[in-house]
């Protein structure tokens, strides 16, 4: 997959068995083609719209006028299949129609949806930038379905796409300028006769129209409810009255049959996420799920959508009371895994049902079946990164490294860390693999519900009971790049004159000058005051079931009782602040923060806390802080040199790859969460900066020299090719060597002065490792200067050495 950020393109190779690497994209840029007539519906449906002339004919009007209409009301009240036939029946804009089921995707991940459906562009994900650029070239009447994103989501997605017109649906009137908002209220009275008529397939006999007339008040002319209300006259031997609604749902629940019972209990016990008809049958072994689910859907008892069914919030409830239990977590990840391993699964399928995929993971690890949760986290995260939904595949990969880290299993911890920051580095957003949210002084590791699927999902209950003390935030540190590794190839007389390919250094971040360096690349960083590193503990949760709280289409809270953590850091806001959702109080035990209710997570990020838990959040005193070392692997230049005499020809090696972010891990709460103040050695203040100053130098330096080198091979291509008869000149090469050389000593300089000043072993360890790497370093140079045809540079286990070594003492500074 390419992937592009900013000015810099990644390539992403995916795999199932080792998982994502990122390396600098070396092709051309994928050229989108948009496509001559964009026709993206919903699919027909045998069931005609009744009792929404009216409804229509405002929809027409404002789309008319309007360039942002809505469409809200009530569950159940029939607007996803208003906005079906309008998608259906109505024009479309100058470039066609789309339509998109929005339910519980990010704004970023809706616009990627708009841009593939808009554009032929396969296995390209653009950076938001370009992204934009595309999309206001569409002229589109774009249908989304269940938006549930708050306003400065939905604003950021409009302006995206700012010459389309859209028409969506939630459940709660947006407050956003320029949205028309069209309120869809039940059907009247005479409409909801006409719909329990056509349910039933006959007449109704004039007491019966009477008793509907009077349920369709009752009910505020809600079609779903209706439709059950032609579901009891068919299995019943009479109509309901009103003083039987309350009792009607399971009343009918009872009258059916084991298989449709079974069914119910399986999408019950899915909060709200969806299954397609195969992995129905798969589920239940039998082969007519698909028709069973399309008669409760006819019947107000089942929702379908564009990929499949669920069920409705009050149905699910009266299921699970029924049974007291769940369906089990076991055979639900072994079917869905088997279905996302299928060569007949696409990406885009596992998309369309990342929903059931995070329920799964985190039922299972709820359960005690970890392992299970782990495994199809892992078999769906390849596809699911392929999907380019990167908000959904982010929030997998939470659920997954929550069920390895319930498991104990290091190893899945590592892949699924591993992936996220495979995919972070991805789309840009290299430097939230480094640090965690800051806010109000306290360090949260991000936390996220799964994707809910209205406004209505973003109510959240936090339960705070322990104070904390503010705690001055961390300064992120830059990336590190090594250096470039050169080998040197001795001359060799090829009987045939072979052509010379040289690649010039390539560099994945853009702060970097093109020349890979050993010397740690970060911007000026003041020393911060004397404080003990900030500590947070995920292993230290406290678990605190809350009150059941069932939303509608949201996940029940009441199931989800430990932390599912996002990886995901989806959107450009992610960057900021985030508020947590609640307030500190004192209590007399410990430090946690506790949160009911679902939330959409905006961008997959943003410290949405949704899930039933008491999330210990601990500020310690003392910190354990590593860096967890991840390759990142460069194209390599090779070359052949044939001549009489050949001249010397100097090959880098890749680029040493860089160490990964820090990862943070800590201790259970200190009985005080008091900050006390910690010595820091004095050399620090000094040392930091010259340090900086030396790494500057060295990066223009070794850019220099590496430029001598591209030039120096392309001469040496010249010659070998015939194009020239002069042999090349290295002396250009030898001069920046020898300047490479020059700064190195002057680091070893600086290092030696810190060590002889520093107070701090630990200090000084450091500063005496990073000084042994550049000696090291520098003999290689020196050796590779003098004696270029029989040495080797080879600065990976150096840079290795200096790079781990400076993290350490920033860290201690």
């Amino acid at each position: 997959m390419i992937v592009g950020n900013r000015n810099t393109v990644t390539n992403l190779n995916i795999t199932a068995e080792y998982g994502s690497a990122v390396t600098l994209h070396a092709g051309p840029l994928p050229d989108p083609v948009r496509r001559q007539r964009i026709s993206h519906l919903p699919r027909t449906v045998a069931d005609p719209l009744i009792g929404r002339e009216r409804d229509l004919r405002l929809v027409q009007e404002a789309l008319g006028k309007r360039q942002l209409v809505q469409v809200w009301g009530a569950s159940g009240v029939g607007k996803s299949a208003l906005l079906r036939h309008l998608a259906r029946t109505l024009p479309g804009g100058p470039d066609g129609a789309a339509y998109v089921e929005a339910g519980g995707r990010t704004a970023d991940d809706l616009a990627q949806a708009i841009f593939d459906i808009g554009f032929e562009a396969p296995n390209y994900k653009p950076s938001l930038e370009v992204l934009k650029e595309h999309l206001k070239t569409l002229r589109l009447r774009i249908y989304l379905d269940d938006a549930g994103l708050d306003e400065k989501d939905l604003r950021r997605l409009f302006d995206m796409a700012e010459q389309s017109a859209f028409v969506f649906t939630s459940q709660h009137r947006s407050a956003l300028d320029g949205v028309h908002p069209i309120h869809l209220d039940g059907l009247t009275a005479p409409a909801g006769v006409n719909l329990v008529q056509t349910v039933l397939a006959r007449g109704l006999l004039p007491d019966e129209a009477r008793t509907v007339q009077a349920l369709c008040d009752a009910l505020h002319g809600n079609p779903l409810r209706l439709r059950r209300i032609a579901l009891s006259a068919a299995t019943g031997k009479r109509l309901p009255s009103i003083a039987d609604l309350p009792e009607l749902l399971p009343a009918l629940l009872n009258r059916l049959r084991p298989p449709e019972r079974d069914l119910l209990h399986l999408l019950g016990s899915l909060s709200g996420a969806e299954l397609a008809a195969p992995q129905l049958s798969s589920l239940l072994g039998r082969p007519d799920a698909e028709a069973l689910a399309e008669g409760l859907v006819r019947h107000g008892l089942l929702l379908a959508s564009e990929t499949g069914y669920r069920c409705p919030p009050d149905v699910a409830e009266c299921v699970l009371k029924s049974r007291m239990t769940q369906f089990p977590a076991e055979p639900l990840c072994r079917a869905l895994t088997a279905w996302v391993e299928s060569r007949q699964t696409t990406p885009d399928q596992v998309a369309a049902h990342f929903q059931a995929l995070d329920v799964a993971v985190l039922r299972a690890e709820r359960s005690g079946q970890a392992p299970l949760g782990m495994a199809l986290a892992r078999a769906a995260s390849p596809k699911l990164a392929l999907s380019r939904q990167f908000d959904a595949w982010g929030s997998l990969l939470g659920a997954g490294w929550a069920a390895a880290r319930s498991a104990g299993d290091s190893a899945g911890e590592e892949f699924f860390l591993r992936e996220a920051r495979a995919r972070r580095r991805a789309i840009g957003r290299a430097a939230q693999t480094a640090t965690l949210v800051l806010e109000a002084g306290v360090l949260w590791q991000e936390l996220t519900a799964l994707h809910a699927q209205s406004a209505a999902h973003q109510v959240a209950t936090t339960v705070a009971t322990s104070a904390v003390a503010p705690i001055a935030p961390a300064t992120p540190i830059a990336p590190i790049t090594p250096v470039a590794p050169v080998t040197p190839v001795p001359p060799v007389t090829p009987v045939t004159p072979a052509t010379t390919v040289v690649s010039p250094p390539v560099v994945t971040q853009p702060v970097v000058s093109p020349a890979p360096v050993t010397h740690p690349v970060v911007s000026p960083t003041p020393v911060q005051p004397p404080t003990k590193p900030i500590v947070i503990d995920l292993s230290q949760s406290t678990q605190q079931p809350l009150p059941p709280t069932h939303m509608t289409g949201a996940h029940s809270t009441s199931q989800a009782t430990s932390p599912k953590i996002d990886l995901s850091g989806a959107h450009s806001s992610a960057a900021q602040p985030t508020q947590a959702a609640g307030t500190a109080a004192t209590g007399p035990s410990h430090t946690a923060v506790g949160a009911a209710g679902a939330a959409t997570a905006k961008g997959g990020t943003a410290l949405a806390v949704a899930c039933a838990v008491g999330f210990t959040t601990v500020l310690g005193v003392g910190a354990v802080v590593y860096a967890a070392k991840q390759s990142d692997q460069a194209p390599t230049a090779h070359a052949t040199y044939p001549s009489a005499p050949p001249p010397k020809v100097y090959t880098p090696h890749p680029p040493v790859p860089a160490p990964a972010p820090p990862v943070y891990t800590h201790a259970p709460p200190a009985p005080s969460p008091v900050v006390t103040p910690r010595l820091v050695d004095p050399v620090c203040a000094t040392v930091i900066p010259a340090v900086e100053r030396d790494s500057r130098q060295f990066k223009t330096d070794k850019a220099t020299e590496s430029r001598a080198l591209e030039s120096y091979n392309n001469a040496v291509d010249a010659y070998n090719s015939r194009r020239t008869s002069t042999i090349p000149d290295d002396s250009t090469l030898k001069s920046a060597l020898d300047t490479v050389i020059k700064d190195l000593r002057a680091s070893e300089s600086t290092l030696r002065q810190a060590i002889s000043q520093a107070r701090d072993r630990s200090v000084a360890s450091d500063l005496n490792s990073m000084l042994t790497a550049h000696q090291q370093e520098e003999s290689q140079y020196r050796s590779f200067r003098n004696h270029p045809s029989g040495s080797r540079v080879d600065t990976t286990n150096q840079a290795s050495a200096y790079n781990s070594a400076w993290f350490d003492l920033v860290f201690r500074c």
